[in-house]
């Protein structure tokens, strides 16, 4: 039934549109526009995040199609990001910008699109959930900025809105960047598809939305109106070509889009264990005092994270590049090794890890977060597992057993304490004041 409500949206059967469309026709709606528009991309990713973590086969194909759409939703919100930027805004990734969860994705349609939640990965949450996200727009679907059902209308609306502006003001207006703000084109996607575009006209607005449309939904043209039949996203795989180019590479793959790779793995006839955690996550929700100083620990380097990426978009930093000395290392090292320690934590006291439930991330925003708080409460977190160790020797024992060694928790979390204090030490010299 499911797949089937996925299957009308896509040819265009879906519950009418119930709010008029407005076209974008001012700088400052643009604007905006183009800022929901890394909110949508960036509200994904801690429901692919959670459903990652949870998964404990890391070679499994599950866990390998998850994790390439991760590293491409960061590519969106970075290329969105250049959008905003190259028309004149700065990105806005705290505050008031954090989804909080579930949620719809910001400001679509209610009644067209998935609830989005934090769950623990499943064939079903693959199809009902992070299928529904990624449904592809008929050919003949509508811009819409505003309570849209696919991700393809935001962009066509966002798209003509840069179009109408551009006869409205002229180009030299519309792209006129902030001087304190800064586009990214070297991020970092490893393996992965995509190649972040300065945004500086047309043409490149152009393609930084067609790269984000065709990677996510896959290709739309007036040939295959049934968007789910055609796989594919509409460029070829990019990498390093032999004249020391980068680009797409003729004669290779194209790259599934990401509704497809969900479909696989929703398909599969098999599909790894995860860890027992809860579904969408509240701190009140654990009475467990030690997973409560995990789940804030994680959210204060949650936190600390999205000040560090909204800063590696203006000149903050000047050459410590923020994006690289603090952001990318919080997302790739210290947050998952936290978030794994937390999934292995009851939820509440005396429960049993392996059987569940287990505590998991909540995504929070901490507005005062720093890394002098992160650490805090990194100290904190790992006072608690020193005493549950001294708890488990508290009987005696004879003879003397010898000194136990550091349960594996504690091992994690002193490499995650020693990575956050060298970040701290160069937000302090880059004179960031995180």
């Amino acid at each position: 039934m499911a797949e089937e409500r996925l299957l009308e949206r896509a040819q265009g059967k879906a519950a009418p549109l119930s709010v008029a469309y407005t076209p974008i026709s001012t700088l400052e709606d643009l604007r905006a526009a183009a800022q929901l528009a890394i909110q949508v991309e960036f509200t994904t990713v801690p429901a692919y995040l959670t459903a990652l973590y949870s998964i404990t086969d890391k070679s499994s194909a599950a866990y390998q199609a998850l994790r390439s759409v991760v590293v491409e939703e960061m590519f969106h919100l970075n290329q969105a990001a250049n959008i905003l930027v190259g028309i004149g805004g700065q990105p806005k990734l705290t505050g008031s910008a954090v989804p909080t969860y579930p949620t719809y994705l910001p400001s679509a349609s209610t009644a067209g699109t998935p609830y989005v939640g934090l769950y623990r990965a499943s064939q079903a949450v693959f199809r009902n959930v992070f299928m529904a996200i990624e449904t592809p727009a008929p050919f003949t679907a509508p811009p819409q900025g505003s309570n849209y059902q696919t991700i393809g209308q935001l962009y066509k609306a966002l798209w003509d809105g840069i179009r109408t502006c551009v006869e409205r003001y002229g180009a030299s207006t519309v792209f006129a960047q902030d001087p304190a703000a800064e586009q990214r084109t070297d991020i970092y996607l490893g393996k992965f598809g995509g190649k972040a575009v300065a945004v500086t006209d047309e043409d490149s607005a152009q393609l930084g939305i067609e790269q984000i449309v065709q990677q996510g939904e896959g290709a739309v043209n007036p040939t295959h109106p049934l968007v789910p039949q055609q796989p594919y996203g509409a460029y070829e795989h990019y990498g390093a070509r032999t004249d020391g180019t980068y680009g797409p590479i003729l004669g290779t793959p194209y790259e599934l889009s990401h509704y497809y790779k969900f479909l696989r793995v929703a398909d599969a006839p098999d599909f790894p264990d995860t860890l027992p955690i809860v579904s969408n996550p509240r701190v009140s929700d654990f009475s467990n005092d030690t997973a409560v100083l995990a789940v804030k620990a994680f959210n204060i380097g949650y936190s600390v994270m999205l000040q560090s990426l909204e800063a590696s978009f203006t000149k903050a930093g000047g050459a410590a590049d923020v994006y690289f000395t603090l952001a990318l290392p919080l997302m790739h090292n210290q947050l998952p090794t936290l978030a794994n320690l937390l999934m292995q934590l009851p939820a509440f006291p005396d429960g049993d890890a392996a059987v569940g439930p287990n505590a998991a991330p909540t995504f929070e925003y901490v507005e005062d977060a720093s890394f002098d708080s992160f650490l805090a409460a990194l100290h904190a977190l790992d006072d608690s597992l020193a005493g549950q160790g001294l708890r488990l020797l508290a009987a005696p024992v004879s003879p003397p057993a010898p000194p136990a060694p550091a349960p594996k928790h504690r091992e994690a979390l002193h490499g995650v304490i020693a990575g956050v204090r060298t970040l701290k030490s160069r937000s302090a010299a880059a004179g960031l004041g995180l």
